[in-house]
């Protein structure tokens, strides 16, 4: 009775899965394959049939959400089969398993049990005070980028002896001078950091035969989902905990490997045979979720990778709707067409929450946003902040607002320490007494402070009322504020002469705003390319406007912000937007992914690499198998750029799609 329920439904694959319990296991778990019922019910079988304890089992994920559905599945199908769910397997991220061993073993890295676990922002303070200690230039080298090479070095488990040998470079030079005295204050502060948590949990079963061996003996049977996304100390924990019994299973999919940028390596999956001997491999290919148009355009296209374990992906569903190609004629008619398509839909009664809009980078979404609040269509972003909402978006427009409306204190109040001036609350009052004293704002006290100094400026200025005089009269005290009377008041003599897109510009150089945040990371990166389509929004608008673009635009960010407020519908049904990375393990019955164009989808970045192409090609792949019942894909002829319009070449995965389940169309036809 009992087995009936934990093997019932599945297919035969599935169940060899469940039941092959002995040696190491490696399954392929395919898009929409139902791998986590495979391992939820393999986990029943160890228990039920095997007579397993549960705590000699450890299951391992990467999020936390993913380990808590996992505990609630098996603590599900635990009461249907009538076993107890007080003693549970352990689950966990690889991170959360970490800190456990060395909580209950922090002697043995010499710490005690009451250690902290530095966050981000503590990390990098830390390295700031280090780094300063030795005269290093912190405006020039960001703490951040020390920050992401430490990191990046525990993920390899790379030591601080060795780092010097294995990286070469200016910032990792520093680095390498930086990361031994990091660990050692670390240690003498009693704390970690978030990659200590497996960096030092491998290093301790590396190292301390009793803990390698109390670990070893506990969990006979181990289980580690999304193999394909482990980096190096993962890995190497993998094997550690698995070298007695050898009953280690893996599931995972090499066609959905997308993080290398962020130290996984697919290898880790493609040669587990040659890791371990005598390995049993499964291959889950039958797709559960999408159509059969679906899953012949994506295996069309991850079939042209060279460097995968071959498996096709199959499905029993029904052929479903044709694959719809849709040539715009720019990024505003893709998006016009998209949020026209979803419109439609919401007519038909179809809730807004099965439909998704995946693109491959961040600022992609301003103007499909734009689109959908302009038509009233409800939407929220996935993993991450809607364009106009992101940081240094809201910095450039709360300058751009101040510069239009000197009296805007709130916009001042957000950017008078952006980027950082070592501006506090005292500063602030002491502005706030002298311009209580001169009868204006701090944004006049300023610029007018300033065209005291610049006789020249006066006519452009021309704040009229006496305040010049008003201003000089407590000219003696404003010494101390010269910094920022320099930059807020040239940068309001100029905002009077230029336009919107040339503010913008202006603004960025005199403050030296994406050198103040560009640490080199894939987040500063994200970053730039927010602030270079803010610019190509500008562009647009002084085309359009070109004499009044920054009304126009304020105008029109005004409008966006009370849309935004309002963008609901009463019924919690949204769009979804988000990346396609954001996008890995969800599904939904409608999926538009646009901007697939060379340079786009494949990134730019990936054009002279081999493995980065491929990556991009998974990426891809990871897209399309989202859709369970129709698949849009979209591309523009041209972007406007800040240089007009550019053409774009469609990307060259539409044309591994089989011409035969596709419909194409265009703006023009």
């Amino acid at each position: 009775m009992n087995l009936d329920i934990i093997l019932g439904g599945l297919n035969p694959e599935q169940k060899k899965a469940v039941e092959c319990t002995e040696g190491p296991l490696l399954v392929f778990a395919g898009a929409g394959s139902g791998k986590t019922r495979v391992i939820t019910s393999r986990i029943a079988y160890l228990i039920s049939e095997k007579k397993v304890q549960p705590q000699n089992i450890l299951a391992v994920t990467f999020t936390k959400k993913a380990a808590g559905e996992m505990q609630e599945r098996i603590k599900s199908i635990l009461k249907d089969i009538g076993a107890s769910i007080e003693d549970l397997p352990a689950v966990g991220t690889f991170h959360s398993i970490g800190a456990l061993f060395l909580r209950q073993n922090a002697k043995a890295v010499g710490l005690t049990n009451n250690f902290s676990i530095y966050d981000s922002d503590d990390s990098e303070n830390l390295i700031k005070e280090l780094m300063i200690e030795r005269q290093i230039d912190i405006k020039q080298i960001k703490p951040q980028s020390i920050s992401y090479l430490i990191s990046a070095a525990k993920n390899e488990m790379v030591t601080p002896e060795n780092f010097g040998s294995h990286y070469g470079g200016y910032l990792e030079d520093i680095a390498a001078e930086i990361y031994p005295a990091y660990q050692k204050q670390l240690k003498t502060q009693n704390s970690v950091d978030f990659g200590d948590l497996l960096y030092l949990a491998v290093k301790m079963l590396e190292e301390n035969e009793e803990v390698r061996k109390h670990y070893q003996d506990k969990f006979e049977y181990l289980l580690i989902d999304e193999y394909q996304d482990t980096n190096n100390a993962q890995y190497k924990f993998a094997r550690l905990l698995s070298e007695k019994h050898q009953n280690i299973c893996v599931v995972g999919d090499d066609d959905q490997g997308i993080y290398a940028w962020r130290g996984a390596d697919i290898k880790n999956i493609q040669s587990f045979e040659e890791d371990f001997t005598k390995v049993t491999v499964i291959k889950l290919e039958q797709n559960y979720r999408s159509t059969k148009n679906v899953i012949s355009a994506a295996v069309a296209v991850i079939q042209q990778n060279n460097k995968r374990v071959d498996k096709k992906l199959w499905t029993d569903n029904n052929d479903g709707e044709n694959i719809s190609v849709y040539q715009a004629r720019d990024q505003e008619d893709e998006s016009e067409y998209v949020t026209e398509k979803i419109r439609h839909m919401r007519d038909m009664h179809i809730p807004l929450s099965n439909v998704a809009i995946l693109y491959r980078t961040n600022y992609q979404s301003r103007a499909i946003e734009e689109a959908l609040l302009k038509t009233g269509v409800p939407y929220k972003l996935v993993g991450g902040f809607r364009f106009y909402e992101r940081k240094e978006i809201k910095d450039v427009i709360s300058y751009l607002r101040f510069l239009y409306n000197i009296k805007d204190e709130l916009s001042l109040g957000r950017i008078i320490n952006v980027p950082s001036r070592k501006i506090g609350p005292k500063t602030v009052a002491a502005l706030h007494d002298l311009a209580r004293q001169a009868d204006c704002s701090i944004g006049e006290l300023l610029v007018s402070a300033y065209a005291l100094g610049h006789p020249e400026s006066q006519a452009i200025i021309d704040l009229g009322g006496g305040l010049l005089n008003r201003v000089n009269e407590v000219s003696g005290e404003l010494a101390k504020f010269a910094s920022l009377i320099s930059t807020f008041g040239y940068l309001y003599v100029e905002a009077r002469k230029k336009n919107l897109l040339d503010i913008i510009d202006i603004i960025l150089e005199k403050t030296n705003y994406i050198q103040w945040f560009d640490d080199g990371t894939d987040q500063a990166q994200m970053k730039k390319e927010n602030v270079t389509e803010l610019k190509n929004v500008a562009y647009q608008y002084v085309k359009k406007y070109p004499e009044k673009s920054l009304e126009m635009f304020l105008n029109e960010i005004n409008l966006i912000e009370q849309e935004q407020d309002k963008n609901q519908d009463g019924s919690g049904s949204y769009v979804n937007l988000m990346t396609l990375h954001s996008s890995k393990g969800l599904e939904f019955d409608y999926v538009f992914v646009i901007g697939m164009e060379e340079g786009l989808l494949p990134h730019s970045r990936a054009f002279t690499d081999e493995s980065e192409l491929e990556e991009e090609r998974r990426l891809c792949y990871v897209g399309i198998t989202r859709a369970k019942q129709k698949l849009t894909l979209t591309f523009a002829e041209t972007r406007l750029t800040r240089e007009g319009f550019t053409s774009q070449i469609p990307s060259r995965f539409l044309g591994e799609i089989p011409q035969d389940i596709c419909e194409y169309y265009s703006w023009n036809a």
